[in-house]
């Protein structure tokens, strides 16, 4: 096999990477359509993430398909669940929102529904991460990613700005959106909050090495 170098590796590396997005979006498609959509949109979605994460924690040559199906049959129902909270909650502050906004017009009452919106998004941007990354109990998914998602504001903001540039880029090229939309969605939104789990793992391993260094008195250990 030829080796390539400089700007030709770099064009096949690119070409190999648009691939495998493009596969793993008409994946997400598929089996969101096998579920139906309304029981399908959840796990494929879980398994989109699932794949993203293992291309950054592990490598980007993994069997897609292998890993998608496995995480899609193996949380079909558990993603079920947790999504239909997820995606139910935020119809529900929609709904609010529209009402507050045409009937109850009230500033303080829009301004609630704005902050709690917010908080609803933040913990929707980390939450797929969450869910592939860990093994928790049904509501912790939700707590966690509240958590990092306020404990880790650089990331998130990232993530924020990442959904705005890609809303500008599917707005003048609206067939990435139709090739790979989902997957160029989630792979900076996995790319952020990866690193922001990476942090928040090291801080807390961190601390729990400081508690160690302290004696059952509260005297520091001298090593």
């Amino acid at each position: 096999m030829v080796n390539l170098n400089g700007i030709f590796k770099w064009l096949y590396d690119l070409g190999n990477w648009l691939a495998k997005i493009m596969y793993l979006h008409f994946l997400w498609i598929a089996f969101t359509l096998v579920g139906l959509v309304v029981f399908g949109i959840s796990p494929a979605t879980a398994a989109l993430v699932s794949v993203i994460h293992k291309w950054f924690d592990e490598d980007l040559n993994i069997p897609i398909f292998k890993n998608f199906y496995s995480v899609y049959k193996k949380q079909f129902m558990k993603s079920n669940g947790l999504g239909a909270i997820l995606i139910g909650f935020g119809l529900f502050l929609y709904g609010d929102y529209q009402i507050s906004q045409q009937f109850i017009q009230s500033f303080y009452f829009h301004a609630f529904l704005l902050i709690i919106s917010f908080l609803y998004l933040i913990t929707f941007l980390y939450f797929f991460t969450i869910f592939a990354r860990y093994e928790l109990k049904f509501f912790y998914y939700f707590i966690q990613s509240f958590l990092i998602a306020i404990a880790r504001p650089f990331e998130t903001i990232a993530m924020i700005i990442s959904l705005f540039l890609l809303s500008f880029l599917f707005n003048v090229l609206p067939i990435l959106f139709l090739f790979m939309g989902t997957s160029l969605i989630f792979y900076p939104l996995v790319w952020f909050s990866y690193r922001a789990c990476l942090g928040a793992e090291e801080k807390k391993d961190k601390l729990s090495n400081e508690q160690l260094e302290i004696s059952p008195e509260g005297n520091r250990i001298n090593k």
